[in-house]
């Protein structure tokens, strides 16, 4: 038997320890003014330590006895000192990043979207083929976002608030919400992100031999168009099966596949009437058709935008549909052979739609910061070298015990051995003054 546990399952556990925080009292209990020695009785395996050789602890019986004994002071942490967060994947010209992969194992675990100096995040949804990003995303459209002359094509995802910036950024993390809240640019994306829409076709394989014309039409009827002077004038019906796509002009996103052509007037017949007849003004490209199969989707519609002396190198979608799960996607014709192409299916939801679910949200960073005395209870002019997580203590030594719900506690109101220690880290001596001001960030990875 084998088994896994699901990206989806870390989430749910994630989503879940920060719910506890608007249930539970969970506080930041600081310990340890003596220093570091080799003598555990428990918390660390013996050895020889110092202040400047932190021992590693460990998780006994005894521990918890030992942390309370040398706790220095507790402060509650809120539901805003808590938030999902992401490892930071800083934009870097001439890197080469991750494209989305919907058959990639473990993908929150590869670099697939990035950070950027404008505090936005973007999902990579092609990397051109494995090249070097050359040209930072920008912009919050809620269409995928090309850049040239480097190929990519990226999803905005949600800009950091500023609220968030010094709270939740680190040189390792970046916070990360959803939804995002109304009227942002991030809650645009969520609303017009359409569940099982195809919006990208990968090209594994330009293969050879394909055809291509492009350039402005001399004219057109009713169901034709009349090429550029560049057509082929050799051989009829050369185009035949593949579609016209009207670039600019009248027509301008229309699609048509051709059934007939006349080599020596450069006509070629559509199957179906125009909306709106190409004019002299009107630029087009013939190209290979794409042929998209599927049991659950529909909708969606793609064409070969780019061939390269006779390769595909890449495929544009016309229409992207909704409910696709599957698609099998085809170059069926324009006369070469051995182009391979896969559509790229979207999460659920679609891309955008959630981005704590999309980008990984089974990271979660707590932020709590000690402010010189801090409510009167944290003491100055000493160091604390353990920090903990404590969850639901009491205080008073009352009976039944009285939950802890104050902000601050020092270490004589919570009771003795009470609560439960869920975190433990052992950190270098810190001096704590009354003009000083310790932030404490604590990732949790689940």
């Amino acid at each position: 038997m084998s088994a896994i546990i699901n990206n989806t399952f870390r989430k749910f556990n994630a989503d879940n320890f920060i719910a506890s925080f608007g249930t539970a009292n969970i506080y930041l209990m600081i310990g340890k003014n003596s220093p570091w020695s080799g003598n555990s009785s428990g918390e660390y395996e013996d050895g020889s330590y110092s202040d400047t050789n932190v021992p590693i602890p460990i998780d006994t019986s005894v521990s918890p006895f030992i942390h309370h004994d040398s706790g220095i002071a507790s402060k509650l942490i809120s539901i805003g000192d808590v938030s999902h967060v992401l490892k930071r994947v800083d934009w870097v010209s001439g890197e080469t990043y991750d494209e989305y992969n919907h058959l990639q194992d473990d993908i929150i675990d590869t670099n697939f979207f990035v950070f950027t100096e404008a505090y936005r995040v973007y999902k990579c949804i092609s990397n051109n083929d494995g090249s070097p990003s050359t040209v930072e995303p920008t912009g919050v459209s809620t269409d995928i976002i090309d850049t040239q002359p480097d190929g990519y094509r990226w999803k905005f995802m949600y800009e950091v608030a500023q609220a968030d910036v010094l709270k939740f950024i680190t040189t390792d993390w970046i916070p990360v919400h959803a939804p995002g809240a109304v009227g942002t640019d991030q809650a645009d994306v969520e609303t017009t992100a359409v569940d099982g829409a195809l919006e990208h076709i990968d090209v594994l394989s330009g293969g050879a031999n394909y055809k291509w014309n492009n350039g402005t039409a001399a004219g057109g009827t009713a169901t034709t168009i009349t090429l550029d002077t560049n057509a082929n004038t050799t051989t009829v019906d050369y185009y035949n099966d593949m579609v016209v796509f009207i670039l600019t002009g009248p027509g301008e996103g229309e699609i048509k596949t051709i059934t007939g052509y006349n080599h020596v007037t450069k006509e070629a017949t559509v199957n179906s009437d125009w909306i709106n007849i190409p004019t002299s003004v009107s630029t087009y490209e013939v190209s290979p058709a794409v042929t998209l199969a599927s049991s659950d989707g529909n909708g969606a519609v793609a064409r070969v935008s780019g061939v390269d002396t006779g390769a595909i190198t890449r495929i544009d979608m016309v229409s992207e549909g909704t409910g696709y799960r599957s698609v099998v996607t085809t170059v069926s014709s324009g006369g070469g052979t051995a182009a391979a192409i896969i559509g790229r299916i979207g999460p659920q939801g679609g891309h955008g739609s959630n981005a704590v679910v999309e980008l990984g949200g089974a990271f979660v960073m707590l932020n709590v910061r000690l402010i010189g005395n801090d409510g009167n209870d944290f003491p100055v002019g000493n160091h604390f070298r353990k920090v903990h997580l404590l969850v639901n203590p009491t205080t008073g030594d009352t009976t039944p015990p009285t939950p802890a719900t104050g902000t601050t506690y020092d270490s004589n109101e919570i009771d003795e051995d009470s609560g439960s220690i869920i975190y433990t880290e052992f950190r270098a001596p810190i001096h704590r003054q009354s003009d000083s001001t310790e932030d404490i960030k604590i990732v949790a990875e689940f």
